[in-house]
């Protein structure tokens, strides 16, 4: 568990003080805060409100969510490969 101080720190440009309101209900963080603690987490913003049960982890950009496909489809093609060579010495094994 991270401290108030800590925890001020990550999100920067807010006090420890600012933090200890918010833990106590006297205050709200405005939304581009919310945001950026969110951010910073890796976490929804439903999960820190207490709306979900579990964190969900922070969504990647298109651009990563390509490449990872782009990465998956590759070593799909190689497997498949692989597969079909497997598949022609066998063939080949029973003449």
């Amino acid at each position: 568990m991270r401290s108030q101080y800590e925890m001020a720190s990550l999100v920067g440009g807010i006090t420890q003080a600012a933090w200890a309101q918010w833990e106590i209900g006297a205050r709200q963080p405005k939304l581009d805060v919310l945001y950026i603690i969110c951010q910073r987490l890796g976490c929804s913003a439903d999960w820190l409100l207490g709306l979900e049960h579990g964190p969900r982890p922070a969504q990647q950009s298109i651009a990563d969510q390509l490449s990872s496909l782009k990465s998956e489809l590759g070593k799909t093609a190689r497997n498949m490969e692989s597969i079909m060579a497997q598949i022609n010495a066998l063939e080949k094994s029973q003449t």
